[in-house]
């Protein structure tokens, strides 16, 4: 039988490779079936920058749930995951969501342990929460960050193609400026008849 004095920290830290595993199996179902696999089966972190990233933070991510982590680490393993999902075009609540997924697999982590199962899941949805919103902050300041780009790109193209309209304007007015100077009149604006 399992000891009623455990808490939910050292039953994760027993399970952590468990809960970590369908954590991440969770957030891959959210994904079309070929980017799921490619996203599990390919390690090389220069090849799946995302899957690394997934890897190496839900762990993290893992670790502030029960406490154990400060918030610059946290929001710094959030922006790791994300800042991609920013710029995947996904709905806010399918972006950060992936968070709230914790929340199942602590429960059933909970309810099957003999901790005091009401306290533990009570602190454990708050602290779910508490990241989750963290991830939305940090999905606010990546879509922020994009949108400015955007305005940036647009407003760059906007001052090339005025830059070459006055091109083409100089070059136009300087080629009817020579075609007066040229003409038998003189080039005067005075008709002669």
């Amino acid at each position: 039988m399992t000891n009623p004095q455990r808490t939910i920290a050292e039953l994760a830290a027993e399970k952590r490779d468990a809960v970590l595993a369908s954590w991440l199996e969770r957030i891959l179902a959210t994904y079309p079936q070929e980017a799921a696999r490619f996203l599990r089966d390919t390690a090389d972190p220069f090849g799946n920058p995302f899957g690394a990233a997934l890897r190496e933070e839900l762990g993290t991510l893992l670790d502030s749930v029960l406490g154990a982590v400060d918030e610059e680490r946290l929001h710094a393993a959030l922006d790791r995951i994300v800042r991609v999902r920013a710029v995947q075009g996904l709905p806010p609540s399918a972006a950060v969501g992936f968070v709230l997924e914790l929340k199942p697999i602590l429960a059933r982590l909970v309810d099957g342990s003999g901790v005091a199962a009401a306290d533990e899941r009570t602190r454990l949805d708050r602290q779910v929460d508490r990241v989750a919103l963290a991830a939305f902050d940090v999905y606010s300041a990546c879509r922020e960050q994009v949108y400015e780009i955007r305005v940036r790109s647009i407003r760059e193209r906007s001052v090339r193609q005025v830059e070459r309209l006055n091109e083409w304007r100089s070059r136009r007015d300087g080629g009817l400026t020579a075609e007066a100077d040229a003409s038998p009149t003189g080039g005067g604006d005075e008709w002669a008849p």
